[in-house]
């Protein structure tokens, strides 16, 4: 392999590793709107509870409506903690490359409930949330050793096993 084509596998790896950054700084960012104690955005943003209604009032699936509606929204504040910390979660261990196997699982997961909770809601582009789950199922198949990141460090110190090369590609 010549030294072309390893700079050009070194630009992509770090390319990756920063998209994959970025995405983790998109979670976090998105908490602004949605922070403990009483989980009530800033002055001029929608907050957490008024997303719920809005998915309640233009259900893509109305047992999904309905689920919403009926268990989440009279349980709001645990489901806000449970929102919360999980995206605290996701946007911490993208960012970091820190087990971003476990991270892109979680927030391809969350990316699917997001597109089909608010695909309908007037305003909403749904194909975003289709891209964010594909930036997540991209992550979630990359061997992540091989971008910058905690993962790189962690896959080098533990020993291979079935563990370390479902985590971190060794």
């Amino acid at each position: 392999m010549g030294s072309e084509q390893k700079s050009e596998d070194r630009f992509f790896w770090l390319a990756l590793a920063g998209s994959r950054s970025m995405i983790g700084l998109l979670w976090l960012i998105s908490l602004r709107w949605k922070l403990p104690p009483n989980f009530t955005p800033p002055p001029g943003m929608n907050g957490l509870m008024d997303w719920l209604e809005l998915e309640v009032a233009h259900p893509t699936i109305a047992l999904y409506a309905d689920l919403v509606a009926n268990i989440v929204i009279p349980n709001f504040m645990a489901f806000a903690w449970l929102v919360f910390l999980t995206e605290l979660v996701v946007g911490l261990l993208l960012f970091t490359g820190t087990l971003t196997r476990v991270g892109a699982l979680i927030g391809l997961l969350m990316a699917l409930n997001l597109g089909i909770g608010l695909a309908e809601v007037p305003g909403e582009w749904p194909w975003s949330y289709l891209m964010l789950a594909m930036w997540h199922g991209l992550f979630l198949l990359t061997p992540p050793q091989k971008l910058l990141g905690i993962d790189r460090w962690l896959g080098s110190k533990l020993p291979a096993g079935r563990a370390g090369a479902i985590l971190f590609g060794t």
